[in-house]
């Protein structure tokens, strides 16, 4: 037999359920905001850290530039300033996929859009050494050719007149 629960009972015991699930909700938000600046200072550590490796004491890395296409959510952007020229880069962290799994990739991007390889930030010794003088990593490759776009300094339509 089913009892008859007033409709009343049913509304207070669905918006108790809906506060709990806001609350909640707002728990979860407030903490990605909170752990936003700590992420985008630790990314800007890790650029600054192969950027020495690359060159030491030649690198000094400004702020974060904003990505705005769906590349945003594996890839981050910071200014970085030759300390020998004084020249702006944009440097770029972004996972990329290797034969040991996905790693995050630095390069640089220039005014005139030539992309260069810095290195990994996860790999050091041997195997950075190994994939760093792969010379047929068409991976490294695609991501130099890809970055323009990422940043959105060409357009499709460029890459698509350029092709062809």
């Amino acid at each position: 037999m089913v009892e008859n629960v007033s409709y009343k009972q049913f509304f207070k015991n669905y918006s108790i359920f809906l506060g709990m699930i806001v609350v909640i909700l707002g728990i979860l938000i407030y903490s990605i905001f909170l752990s936003r600046k700590s992420w985008e200072n630790n990314l800007k550590t890790t650029v600054e850290r192969v950027l020495d490796d690359y060159e030491a004491n030649q690198w000094s890395v400004l702020a974060g530039k904003r990505i705005n296409n769906p590349h945003s959510l594996t890839a981050a952007c910071y200014e970085a300033r030759s300390r020998n020229t004084g020249e702006l880069y944009d440097a770029v962290i972004i996972r990329i996929e290797t034969f040991y799994g996905p790693v995050a990739a630095v390069y640089l991007c220039d005014d005139e859009n030539n992309v260069t390889f810095v290195g990994f930030s996860t790999l050091h010794g041997r195997i950075e050494k190994i994939l760093k003088s792969n010379s047929y990593d068409r991976r490294i490759g695609y991501w130099s050719k890809k970055i323009p776009y990422i940043l959105g300094k060409q357009s499709d339509l460029k890459k698509e007149g350029q092709e062809k």
